[in-house]
Formats: C-alpha cells, structure tokens, sequence
C-alpha cells in the first residue's frame, strides 16, 4: 500500500541527487528572500532547481517546459 502510494506520487523515483539539488535551490531561495543577496538572480536560479529536479513531473523532458 505505501509502495504503491509512493510510485503514484513519484517519491519512488526521488534519488540522493534530486534532494541535493532541491537543497540547493532552496538554499539559494533563502539567500535571496531572507539575506537579500541579488534577488533578481538567486531566485529564479533556485525556483528553476527545485522545479526541474522533482521527479515524475516531465519538467525535464524533450519538448517540455524547461528543455
């Protein structure tokens, strides 16, 4: 039942490297609402790698939104 739930939701395929990088994209989206270090950048640096790295979404993909 859990083994399942996580298949459908796309946790099953979440890797080390995945929670990595949306580590560091929500670090770089802390730096740039909290600290203030060049919002402009940093934050649509770390939306960008939390987006593409949540897994099952296709975000990635050939033709897809950011490919």
């Amino acid at each position: 039942m859990i083994g399942a739930l996580l298949q459908a939701t796309g946790l099953g395929q979440l890797t080390g490297g995945h929670l990595l990088m949306i580590g560091v994209g929500l670090l770089l989206i802390y730096l740039a609402i909290k600290k203030g270090f060049e919002p402009l950048l940093l934050l649509p640096i770390g939306f960008g790698a939390v987006l593409g790295n949540l897994p099952a979404t296709g975000m990635m993909d050939e033709g897809s939104l950011l490919n």
